[in-house]
């Protein structure tokens, strides 16, 4: 976040970093193991309010870091600002792509779902109330689960039933021109996108395909909140997506900023809209 926050500010001048500071009347689980893989231990955060002793319903979050970096802390803030509204929030690590290739993070997220539905009673979780919410490569893998109910033709996961998705900046079809463009740039050896998904998208289109969030909404999927920046190359495929949906009678939203950076949801001043504008549909839809 320091990092991007240096890049960003010439352009930014108003740009803040948020408190991270969780609010004593969040309860905060931290490091709570999910899932080993050999040598490597999988581990997510889990927030929840102290003011209710009510099951609440699950809000999982997914982080980005173009699959190949991130942490489940990008999302800390978020997190317990959502939870403070009345949710159970649950944000998984997942294996990136410098140590496995598409679909081991969407396993490892699957994991990650099925063992807070074995553990509901110890966080209070309703999982007949689900949201999935991602930024980045963590909405494109929130879209994923959410449409395809974690049903992939590369996995063999339990179902995954979705009331919710938000995805913020986060790709629907990898293979729109905008996203080939940037995700399968030829002026460049690898791209994000090729190191995840184990190829270029001459040398397997079908994966590149089975990948595409949007190629799994039917009547099933869940009621969407897009949130979007000003870069269009990060929301590939969003107005088919909507179309489909719309179509289908799936309730879509799109909030969008008119002049906002990638990464705008983990700085002020667009932090605040963006964590009102997930409250709002989360609380009409669940």
């Amino acid at each position: 976040m320091q990092n991007r926050y240096k890049k960003l500010i010439k352009d930014y001048p108003q740009i803040q970093l948020p408190s991270q500071t969780i609010p004593r009347e969040i309860f905060s689980y931290q490091d709570v193991v999910y899932k080993k893989v050999t040598d490597h231990v999988l581990a997510m955060s889990i927030y929840r309010p102290k003011n209710s002793t009510a099951s609440l319903p699950l809000v999982v979050m997914i982080h980005g870091g173009g699959w190949q970096s991130g942490t489940p802390e990008l999302l800390k803030t978020l997190a317990f600002s959502i939870a403070a509204q009345g949710f159970v929030v649950a944000v998984p690590a997942y294996r990136l792509s410098t140590e496995a290739q598409y679909p081991a993070a969407i396993n490892d997220l699957a994991t990650a779902l099925n063992w807070l539905t074995t553990h509901k009673a110890q966080y209070n979780i309703d999982t007949s109330k689900l949201a999935l919410i991602g930024s980045s490569a963590g909405g494109q893998m929130a879209a994923l689960l959410a449409y395809s109910q974690g049903q992939l033709k590369e996995t063999n996961n339990p179902l995954i039933k979705a009331n919710v998705l938000i995805n913020i900046d986060g790709l629907s079809d990898f293979t729109t021109p905008i996203a080939l463009h940037y995700e399968n740039d030829p002026s460049k050896k690898i791209t994000s996108a090729s190191a995840w998904l184990g190829s270029r998208y001459e040398d397997n289109p079908q994966r590149w395909h089975n990948a595409s969030p949007i190629n799994y909404i039917n009547a099933s999927s869940p009621a969407t909140l897009f949130i979007n920046s000003s870069a269009k190359r990060f929301y590939a495929g969003r107005e088919k997506a909507i179309q489909k949906l719309n179509f289908l009678g799936i309730t879509t939203e799109v909030y969008q900023f008119k002049d906002a950076p990638h990464c705008f949801w983990l700085f002020q001043p667009w932090q605040t809209d963006t964590i009102k504008a997930m409250t709002l549909f989360l609380k009409k839809q669940l």
